[in-house]
């Protein structure tokens, strides 16, 4: 089978690989889509949490089960799913919590072992979530990137009343405007971003306004502030903007070490608090409310790739154009 697999910074390739073996306990997924998040880019760039050279990569699908493995229940040959792809450690403080989100040697499949990006994958029947019947299997493969948004805004706990900021307007800043707006009714989303391309994206999710700088509004606070851009000056501006009492959710992977001025958070009583991931429970919500068309994430995929366009595909998404939102490969 075909698969893109990493082989070093800014070096991935299309190869032929062995389909899986099946365990007694896994299911052989055809994977339909797979999105390319922010993580892949970071380790296309920097090489970031990749374990094993070369490894194929990807964590975001859904597909159709082929074949399930002699001990699997629930599952059966013709169901739509997609798979959690969190690989925790099991052991440490967070896991013994069961706020497997939070374990601190957290990995995914496609960095650990075998991910996505690629015609088939095994996976463990405890790993897999059925998802309702639905013509929309191609929206479904968001579905993980808006678990993400689901788990920011329940951290913030978003109210219709809210006057909010979102920095970055990438897929999860967008999709962090669509369950605001769609779901918790918030009339005042502010999206922030360069790209004026994006912006637009974001007027679509839901946004009330658009900035392109921080001095969209001069003298504008904001009592909830969602960074999802990851660079320095982001993070501090977003500080600035934040009224007294304010809190600011951090869900950025940053690719550097970044410096703030902690006395901003001192004076104005800021809280500061980090949004990791996401829950089973909200990632088997967010396959749902797709499905069912609860929730539009169809603006979002501007592009879509067979795998023989891997290195294609990167190469855009690295590149200064920013008309690019979600990239989807369709192995088959």
């Amino acid at each position: 089978m075909k698969a893109v697999r990493y082989y070093g910074k800014q070096d991935v390739r299309v190869e032929e690989i062995d389909r899986p073996q099946l365990e007694p306990d896994e299911v052989m997924v055809k994977v339909s889509y797979a999105g390319i998040c922010g993580s892949d880019l970071h380790i296309y760039r920097k090489g970031m949490f990749i374990v094993n050279i070369p490894e194929t990569m990807g964590h975001e699908l859904v597909g159709i089960v082929e074949k399930t493995g002699q001990n699997v229940q629930g599952f059966k040959v013709g169901d739509i799913v997609v798979a959690d792809p969190r690989v925790p450690c099991g052991e440490c403080s967070s896991c013994k919590k069961e706020s497997y989100n939070t374990c601190q040697a957290l990995g995914f499949i496609g960095e650990v072992s075998q991910g996505c990006f690629a015609e088939y994958i095994a996976v463990k029947q405890t790993k897999l979530l059925k998802v309702p019947d639905t013509d929309l299997i191609r929206q479904v493969a968001l579905a993980e990137p808006l678990a993400v948004a689901l788990h920011i805004g329940g951290i913030a706990d978003f109210a219709e009343e809210d006057d909010i900021a979102v920095v970055g307007v990438g897929p999860i800043g967008l999709l962090t405007i669509v369950v605001a707006r769609t779901l918790y009714k918030v009339k005042n989303i502010t999206a922030i971003d360069v790209s004026a391309e994006r912006l637009k994206l974001a007027t679509k999710a839901g946004a009330t306004a658009a900035w392109n700088s921080f001095d969209g509004q001069p003298g504008k606070e904001f009592g909830k502030i969602i960074e999802a851009a990851g660079a320095e000056i982001t993070l501090n501006k977003s500080l600035d903007l934040l009224a007294v009492h304010g809190s600011l959710y951090v869900v950025s992977i940053f690719e550097n070490n970044i410096t703030i001025d902690p006395n901003v958070i001192v004076n104005k009583e800021i809280r500061v608090v980090g949004c990791n991931v996401y829950t089973t429970e909200e990632l088997q919500k967010a396959a749902e409310l797709i499905a069912t068309r609860q929730v539009d994430v169809d603006f979002l995929i501007t592009n879509e790739f067979s795998l023989d366009e891997g290195k294609k595909a990167f190469e855009l998404l690295n590149s200064a154009d920013k008309t690019v939102a979600k990239v989807l490969f369709k192995p088959s």
